[in-house]
């Protein structure tokens, strides 16, 4: 009887881990998805920014948004590569934003070109590191 019940404990502990580490893998690639794949956060600001007359309230909603997305990005835990360079390279990732998000405030259109350009840089050094 409790042989059975510590192996279904152990079953159910490794289950629980599997399906957390699956978890935080799925919540990168959702906040990746809503930050940069076509339509994400990142190409409508791009988008907008090249407007004539950016329109500087849907900016401002989009790159707040994408700070908080750059904020859960740094809690979350990358499928390979070291912690300490995940970090860095996430903290990195939302100094960008926030940089991105302070022009935005201001309404500063050179400032909010500088960041994206900063931004769209900032991938594939991470993708080698952390990517699966």
């Amino acid at each position: 009887m409790k042989f059975t019940a510590c192996l279904s404990i152990a079953t159910l502990a490794t289950l629980s881990l599997g399906a957390f580490l699956f978890a935080q893998a799925t919540d990168i690639k959702e906040i990746m998805a809503k930050a940069n794949k076509a339509g994400g956060l990142f190409p409508q600001i791009q988008k907008g920014l090249k407007a004539p007359t950016p329109n500087w309230a849907n900016l401002k909603n989009d790159s707040d948004e994408l700070v908080s997305l750059a904020t859960m990005l740094g809690k979350s835990k990358p499928p390979k590569g070291d912690a300490a360079s995940w970090v860095a390279m996430s903290k990195g990732y939302l100094d960008e934003t926030t940089a991105l998000k302070t022009a935005i405030a201001a309404m500063n259109k050179a400032g909010a070109d500088a960041a994206i350009g900063k931004l769209a840089t900032s991938c594939t050094g991470c993708h080698k590191a952390h990517k699966n």
